[in-house]
């Protein structure tokens, strides 16, 4: 009787993950978990402790991507603060723009340097999110290519190793600029209380009827809503299969309308206590790529994984410069602003906090410091891995394969 069965697989697959997230909370977030975890995966894949079918012998792939996909996108569209973004637009535009250098880059000299697939690929999960990553890995994986899903793995799993050193070195250089001019002297304004008017139709769900079941089951009623918009504008003899409004998309949309509108409750994944195994089923999509992955095929891929994001690194920093000159923010937080892609909650928070905590402050001044970069840290890393990256993997996917 063979060891490995959908339990042993399942069990095996959340102790390389605890693993990972042991060890990345050992380096304060430093290195990601994901990279632990592939590491780990494919130590276990060339030495042949793991079986090859490890994470899609637990069944919960299969699973995950019917539905789980889907559900998720639509809880992220329940999170869009609308108010928060126009408040902070000019933070907005710079993230943006920051995708926009990646697209530049990836279809540009990315495609000259490394070929048009490994860079197209790697655009995604550059542009900033697990959800990105899975979409066009899904979609490799899907087309018979699981060398090149396992690329955009990998650029996954080495991104942070990038933004994390550029965002800590300019956030601490904008701040200290700041504190030579004295712009933390300053009186701040008092700003109004920005509120857009109210859309909600639906009556708040009675205490009795908060249940998880019926939680998920909202979330499914409205991702099929979205998924029937979605399909229902399939460009005819489109191959691979296109769409005017990709579903990926009308999760997002269909997730937000249906937020401000009261039908569903903000992180209504979080209330359902459903987040922890989704997130897990999804993560649990990505390594299955790196069981054909070899050590001459990994070993082609670092060049063009690492040159694809140092060309996107100074692509983000030189485009979001020059957008961030004219809406009057410096260069540095531009920068910061522009790389929030290659990170996300909560290493935004954590590297903004110990950038203002770096540098010595008196009286308010550091809640004036705080005051005035995390609100742009945390927005830009939302619009960009959280919203924007959806929709970008959702039209660039169908352009490779």
């Amino acid at each position: 009787m063979s060891f490995w069965n959908p339990l042993t697989c399942i069990t095996g697959c959340l102790v390389v993950y605890s693993i990972g997230e042991f060890l990345s909370k050992k380096t304060k977030g430093a290195i990601s978990s994901l990279l632990f975890a592939c590491i780990l995966f494919i130590a276990g894949f060339w030495s042949g402790v793991l079986p090859k079918d490890v994470t899609t012998q637990s069944g919960l792939v299969a699973v995950m991507s019917n539905f789980g996909a889907a559900f998720m996108i639509t809880n992220i569209g329940t999170l869009i603060n609308l108010e928060d973004m126009i408040r902070e637009w000019k933070t907005v535009v710079i993230s943006i723009f920051s995708i926009i250098a990646i697209a530049l880059i990836c279809f540009t000299i990315g495609s000259l340097l490394f070929g048009r697939e490994y860079a197209l690929i790697a655009a995604p999960p550059v542009a900033g999110s697990t959800v990105a990553g899975i979409i066009v890995t899904g979609m490799a994986e899907a087309a018979g290519r699981p060398e090149l899903a396992a690329f955009a793995v990998l650029i996954l799993s080495l991104q942070k190793f990038f933004g994390i050193p550029i965002s800590t070195f300019c956030i601490r250089k904008d701040l200290r600029n700041k504190q030579k001019s004295g712009y933390f002297k300053q009186e701040t304004e008092n700003k109004k209380e920005l509120k857009l008017p109210s859309m909600r139709v639906f009556k708040e769900t009675p205490k009795h009827l908060r249940t998880n079941t019926i939680y998920i089951c909202k979330v499914a009623l409205v991702a099929c809503l979205a998924d029937f918009a979605g399909k229902a504008t399939m460009i005819p003899g489109s191959d691979p299969v296109n769409y005017i409004l990709n579903p990926n998309i009308a999760y997002l949309l269909f997730g937000l309308i249906f937020a401000r509108i009261g039908f569903l409750e903000k992180d209504i994944f979080g209330k359902a206590n459903s987040s922890g195994i989704i997130t897990f089923g999804l993560l649990l999509m990505l390594p299955g790529s790196l069981a054909s992955l070899t050590p001459s095929g990994l070993a082609k891929m670092i060049v063009p994984v690492v040159g694809i994001l140092v060309l996107c690194s100074i692509g983000i920093i030189a485009v979001c410069g020059i957008v961030g000159k004219f809406l009057g923010y410096s260069p540095y937080a531009s920068a910061a602003i522009g790389v929030t892609c290659m990170l996300a909650y909560p290493a935004t928070q954590i590297i903004t906090t110990e950038g203002v905590d770096s540098l010595e402050w008196e009286g308010d001044e550091r809640q004036k410091a705080m005051d005035y970069m995390l609100p742009k840290m945390i927005i830009g890393g939302f619009v960009t891995v959280t919203v924007v990256s959806v929709a970008f993997a959702s039209i660039i996917g169908p352009m490779i394969f």
